[in-house]
């Protein structure tokens, strides 16, 4: 993949070149996973967000979720919320940020005791800063992954420590080709309900 090249020879825990089978994703999962089809974009993965900031997909579970009736949508399992590494944004998007999407803000000081209890930067995780938790949990903005494959790929971040492997459990884990059919699965059957809802 795009996301991985690294020529001969490999820094550190890094494998040069690494094949599809070899990339792995950890905390996520299609069980709480999504599809969209939107305008100019195409097909996406909804990525899992707070209740309140979903703004509906095809959910991987519908119509019967994973041979169980009548299950509400998980918004993560086994604690995989899709942990994203990072995000970008210019400074008019930070603005949009801080001044209408995030209640009570999104760059400090943070002032507003209705959202930000306590010491504000002292209660939160690395990845709530610089991993996005900030963004689709305070401040409940969607995260969508294009499927387009080059679009896909383009989307994937080589965590060079390579820790991950050796500090997670195993269950957390799922190569990135396999998780990708899954969603490619899902649009299926979105795409099949689709039809059916035109007739």
């Amino acid at each position: 993949p795009v996301c991985c090249e690294e020529a001969e020879p490999a820094r550190g825990r890094m494998t040069a070149n690494p094949i599809i089978e070899e990339v792995v994703l950890w905390e996520t999962n299609i069980q709480a996973s999504g599809v969209r089809n939107l305008p100019e974009i195409g097909w996406v993965h909804a990525m899992p967000v707070e209740d309140r900031a979903d703004v509906g997909s095809y959910w991987s579970g519908y119509p019967s979720v994973f041979g169980e009736k009548n299950v509400k949508r998980p918004r993560r399992v086994d604690a995989t919320l899709g942990q994203q590494a990072g995000f970008m944004a210019t400074r008019k998007q930070v603005e949009y940020f801080h001044t209408t999407a995030c209640p009570g803000g999104f760059l400090p000081p943070y002032d507003d005791q209705t959202q930000w209890k306590g010491d504000s930067l002292q209660r939160h995780s690395v990845e709530f800063w610089s991993g996005g938790f900030q963004l689709f949990g305070q401040c409940f903005l969607n995260r969508i992954v294009p499927l387009d494959p080059r679009r896909f790929e383009r989307q994937l971040l080589y965590h060079v420590s390579n820790n991950k492997q050796r500090s997670a459990p195993a269950k957390k884990f799922i190569r990135v080709g396999d998780f990708y059919g899954q969603l490619m699965r899902v649009k299926e059957k979105a795409e099949d309900l689709l039809k059916q809802s035109v007739r």
